[in-house]
């Protein structure tokens, strides 16, 4: 489940809850595979401006961090100090600000 989100220019801060048994590889990878394909869908005039041919839109580098149950709220100041933002309203209504 996306508790919260973030991001800067170059990479994007994702905060999820998982069961343990969950392959978080594959899902950056899933993620990374669907978020390219509908970007160049809607966005292929301005992308082609600047990939050619079959470049890819993300790095095949990933960071996973684990909390390991400390308080949920020391994993959004960590991810506050790395972006200087919130995370945005979650979609069912209730914010997950990180202030």
């Amino acid at each position: 489940m996306l508790i919260g989100f973030d991001g800067e220019p170059d990479h994007v801060h994702l905060l999820i809850d998982l069961q343990p048994d969950n392959n978080l590889s594959n899902l950056v990878s899933f993620l990374k595979s669907a978020s390219s394909r509908i970007l160049r869908q809607q966005f292929a005039e301005q992308l082609n401006q600047v990939y050619w041919g079959k470049a890819k839109l993300w790095h095949d580098s990933k960071c996973i961090v684990s909390w390991g149950g400390a308080p949920l709220e020391i994993v959004k100041r960590y991810i506050q100090n790395q972006s200087g933002g919130a995370i945005p309203p979650h979609p069912g209504g209730e914010s997950r600000a990180l202030r």
